[in-house]
């Protein structure tokens, strides 16, 4: 009602002009009013009637709505609000009736998205109302898995130990806390989350998916088989995937491959080109339609900062170009020599975010995307190429333009095509252009290795054969996706960075800050269900006047989960 009087004021008073010539002017302006008002009459009516602080209290859905906005946001800001007298409040345990309707079993359940579709339904009929592009119901199925804690709880914010995971069978008594788990046991503990999310290709909506459980390594087969059950989950809702999108992990990479039916090699597309591959698989449960792979591309470009790193002096890696020079990670070890003294004689360094943890990487780093990032941006090259220019010209002047041109082949296929923010309206866009031009180099380096003397599956001169293999899949597998869906829909355009696995990685730190910071096999439905509610209850976003910003309340409706009591 309010984007009513906001944006069409003149239509609203035209129709109330119509109904003053009939006499029912007063009538419809009263009724209009009194229907505006009706929430925030709801909300203080709770405030008044339960002061009384008793059990048997009843509470409208506007004051739920906002209790849940509270409460999902701050647990202590809302038992703040409540035992200050601030707010009338309901009690966890009626809050709980509802966030448990959020709760969902692990498996390919009806009930994991079907409230979340509703959502995006509305949400399409919004867009429609405000003459924009109608969300197509086409989008991409991202996947990835994290380990859990199996039996110990941990707290890190109180640094305390919450209790352990057990089976009914060790709850049975407190001595069993003190037993080993027994590997055997029928009851198998869980080790590893596999989850979901569907990422619509033409507006900004997400679905979170369904979750798998397991008690060992994720393997291909079990992998391939819930990416089949999750692909008819959302088949059976009207949600069409045209992209797979996961990690280069070699359980994640063969189950791809098995999505063909066979074990083995994927087929590799006719035509001259011997790299291209053929990334795609008929839906079998949509088999008019061809589903894409794409490896995702933060992850692919740290696998292609490591391999770099891995051509360091007793690396495993000796970058050998056709001509025989070698190149790799010393050039990067002088820049960040030269940088250290820039900063010592008081001069500006020309890569101020380089950090000596970035060069010399260990572990952690090396699963960082920001330090992969900077090393194929700009600054970097920037200062190799002003190195190369030098006078007097340098001794490695050879090894170092080979180190350029792989950081620039690299910025080509990453930074300004898989993950540009740059729209892909048509096939001849610069997106495309650009990781075909930096995947070039690739291309011809292997070649001339290849003509040279051969080049075998574990040549140390070339990439190893895996991150050579990854880099194909995503090349190839980001083209083929995008020509076929700009031909399908030639109106819609697509953005780069929503075809990216990052997005479940950002859940899983989202559900860990709910968990208290670590995922556990027993927090993790409960972390999932309060990222749920988050969705289907509207909240504040930042911004420059957000305290001026009124906070309304979702449109979806609310259930309250009906428990089941044992006779």
């Amino acid at each position: 009602m309010n984007k009513i009087e906001e944006a069409n004021e003149d239509e609203l008073e035209k129709i109330f002009n119509e109904a003053d010539e009939h006499s029912v002017g007063e009538s419809i302006r009263a009724a209009w009013e009194s229907n505006r008002q009706s929430t925030q009459q709801k909300f203080f009516k709770d405030q008044q009637i339960n002061k009384n602080g008793c059990r048997n209290n009843r509470w409208s859905l506007v004051t739920i709505r906002i209790a849940l906005a509270v409460f999902i946001r701050s647990p202590a800001a809302y038992e703040a609000l409540k035992s200050f007298d601030i707010l009338q409040l309901p009690s966890r345990s009626t809050l709980q009736a509802y966030t448990g309707a959020f709760q969902h079993e692990a498996g390919a359940a009806t009930e994991s998205i079907s409230k979340q579709v509703e959502r995006y339904r509305i949400f399409q009929q919004s867009c429609e109302a405000e003459n924009k592009r109608k969300p197509l119901s086409t989008g991409i199925l991202v996947f990835d898995e994290v380990k859990v804690v199996s039996s110990l709880m941990w707290n890190s914010r109180s640094h305390r130990i919450i209790g352990l995971a057990m089976t009914e069978e060790t709850q049975a008594s407190l001595h069993d806390v003190f037993q080993l788990f027994d590997k055997d046991h029928r009851t198998k503990q869980t080790n590893y989350i596999l989850q979901f999310l569907w990422r619509d290709l033409t507006s900004s909506f997400d679905i979170v998916g369904p979750f798998y459980t397991s008690n060992e390594t994720m393997q291909a087969k079990f992998i391939c088989s819930c990416v089949f059950q999750t692909l008819k989950l959302f088949k059976v809702h009207d949600l069409r995937t045209c992209l797979l999108v996961c990690d280069g992990a070699a359980p994640n990479l063969a189950a791809l491959k098995l999505t063909h039916g066979f074990q083995g090699m994927y087929g590799l597309s006719d035509g001259p080109d011997p790299y291209a591959v053929r990334p795609w698989f008929v839906n079998p449960h949509d088999p008019l339609n061809r589903i894409y792979w794409l490896i995702c591309p933060s992850h692919q470009l740290k696998n292609m900062i490591n391999a770099l790193f891995s051509s360091q002096e007793g690396g495993t890696r000796t970058f050998t170009a056709a001509d025989g020079t070698t190149f790799g990670w010393k050039a990067i070890l002088d820049l960040y020599f030269r940088e250290c003294q820039r900063r010592d004689q008081g001069h500006a360094r020309m890569i101020p975010k380089l950090r000596e943890v970035h060069v010399l990487r260990d572990a952690w780093t090396k699963l960082n995307v920001l330090p992969a990032k900077i090393m194929q941006q700009e600054l970097v090259m920037s200062e190799l190429h002003h190195y190369l220019t030098s006078d007097p010209a340098p001794d490695d002047v050879a090894s170092v333009k080979y180190t350029l041109q792989y950081l620039e082949a690299c910025n080509k296929i990453f930074e300004k095509g898989l993950l540009s923010h740059d729209k892909i309206c048509d096939v001849d866009s610069k997106v495309l252009h650009s990781i075909s031009t930096g995947f070039s180099f690739f291309e011809k380096w292997h070649g001339d290795l290849s003509r040279e003397g051969g080049l075998e599956t574990l040549d140390p001169r070339f990439l190893s054969w895996q991150t050579f293999d990854l880099l194909r899949i995503c090349v190839y597998g980001f083209s083929s996706f995008v020509q076929t869906f700009l031909e399908e829909f030639p109106d819609y355009f697509i953005s780069p960075v929503r075809l990216s696995g990052s997005a479940v990685e950002t859940l899983f730190s989202q559900l860990k800050h709910t968990a208290g910071g670590k995922l556990s096999s027993v927090n993790y439905v409960t972390a999932r269900a309060a990222h749920l509610i988050k969705h289907s209850v509207a909240y504040h976003h930042s911004s420059v006047n957000y305290r001026d910003v009124p906070l309304h309340l979702s449109d979806t409706v609310l259930q309250k989960k009906k428990y089941k009591h044992k006779q």
